[in-house]
């Protein structure tokens, strides 16, 4: 499930509401666009109720890890995945719930300001630790397969960082957002030596959307990592806190091409495994197809989806799209009708190449135990958009047939 999350408009203060994945954020009341860049991981805090009497710079503020995302694995012969929600402690202690349960989904959260006053608990669970936890659970779905672990990848995850508000009353530690004692023997010194005041680093800063090359307008979806100017043609991602162009094309289609979805182009290099082009790609997945001479001089090139799906359908698509390759066309930089956000980054498409593989080996009990040593370097990215026709509950791209559900897309936007 997605954050409500309350925030006030860098440029007129008004407030405005948001979800998780937005990064493109339109303020109603003075219709300012701007592209919000973290310095880290999003930190959020719980609505509190404490007392009025309760002094806000005595607040205590116990962080807590989010990890939102797919997990795909590979196991003994099996290609597997999950969708994992979890929420759980930051800091060793016995006092406090070991997860906040629905409260962060529930309830509507704010970004870390300036404007908070206490002590912020110091996080001592290293965000690695989460995502092992994370993880166990693929083990704990996965207990029937007595079978050893090839391959794990982490697509399309979202890692934030919620603090669970708290003070202290006649020595009692309380939940301040339902105002329920938690322990005794609370002392606020011996609390606020295990915290720090807020740090500006915390907050994210905002960019405006111009573009870099001709000033223009950049335009994107709410979710949308990837911005694109209309006027010169370009497309733009943020990196290091500042617009960078990218690389990319729009794929041509017919007249009745009624949306483009974008996927990652990689040009990849492959050591571990004899893998060089994509007769080698047929080869190694050992597809039914009569290898051609062409296949031999053609580059070893994935393309995965630049948009976040259902695993399913990210893989069949990701499989599809590049077992079917020589029949989509060059593209041009030119702006195409209609087209979907790019919510999925690069590296995750990277992280992504050896799930595709998986996909793709039509013989998994041979392939997977060699993901290991299979080692992928991506030597060139171009993002590029497919043209997709109108099929009334799908849209079916033209030179490939590959179909994506509309219901999907939508659900896609919620991961």
């Amino acid at each position: 499930m997605d954050l409500t999350i309350q925030q006030n408009c860098p440029s007129c203060g008004a407030e405005i509401e948001l979800h998780e994945a937005d990064r493109l954020i339109r303020c109603p009341y003075c219709d300012v666009q701007n592209f919000m860049v973290s310095r880290g991981v999003l930190r959020f805090i719980l609505p509190d109720k404490a007392p009025k009497h309760i002094n806000r710079r005595d607040m205590f503020y116990a962080p807590y890890l989010r990890f939102k995302g797919n997990i795909y694995y590979c196991k003994g012969k099996f290609q597997k995945y999950k969708l994992v929600d979890t929420t759980q402690q930051g800091m060793n202690t016995g006092v406090l719930p070991p997860s906040l349960g629905l409260r962060p989904q529930a309830m509507p959260v704010s970004l870390v300001t300036a404007d908070i006053e206490g002590v912020f608990l110091r996080q001592t669970v290293k965000a690695r630790t989460l995502l092992e936890r994370a993880a166990q659970l693929t083990v704990i779905d996965s207990e029937n397969i007595r079978a050893p672990f090839y391959h794990r990848a982490y697509i399309g995850e979202t890692l934030s960082c919620i603090y669970l508000p708290l003070y202290i009353e006649d020595g009692v530690l309380f939940d301040a957002v339902t105002n329920k004692a938690l322990a005794s023997g609370g002392s606020s010194e011996n609390m606020a030596s295990r915290g720090e005041r807020y740090r500006r680093s915390w907050t994210p800063h905002f960019l405006a959307t111009l573009c870099p090359r001709c000033g223009d307008a950049l335009e994107g979806e709410r979710d949308s990592l990837v911005l694109s100017c209309h006027n010169c043609h370009s497309s733009w991602e943020e990196r290091r806190g500042d617009f960078r162009s990218i690389d990319w094309e729009c794929v041509n289609g017919g007249s009745n091409t009624v949306y483009h979805l974008p996927f990652w182009k990689l040009q990849v290099r492959s050591t571990g495994k004899d893998m060089e082009s994509f007769a080698d790609f047929l080869r190694v997945t050992n597809q039914p197809r009569v290898i051609m001479a062409r296949h031999r001089t053609m580059n070893l090139i994935f393309w995965i989806p630049a948009f976040k799906l259902r695993p399913s359908t990210f893989l069949r698509l990701g499989r599809t799209a590049t077992l079917s390759q020589e029949k989509i066309p060059r593209g041009k930089a030119e702006m195409g009708k209609n087209m979907h956000p790019v919510t999925l980054q690069r590296k995750e498409a990277v992280q992504a190449l050896k799930s595709v593989i998986a996909a793709a080996a039509l013989n998994k009990r041979k392939l997977l135990p060699v993901l290991p040593e299979m080692s992928l370097h991506p030597i060139s990215t171009v993002l590029s958009y497919l043209p997709f026709v109108d099929q009334g509950h799908d849209f079916v791209q033209e030179q490939t047939g590959i179909s994506v559900a509309k219901s999907v897309l939508r659900f896609g936007r919620k991961l």
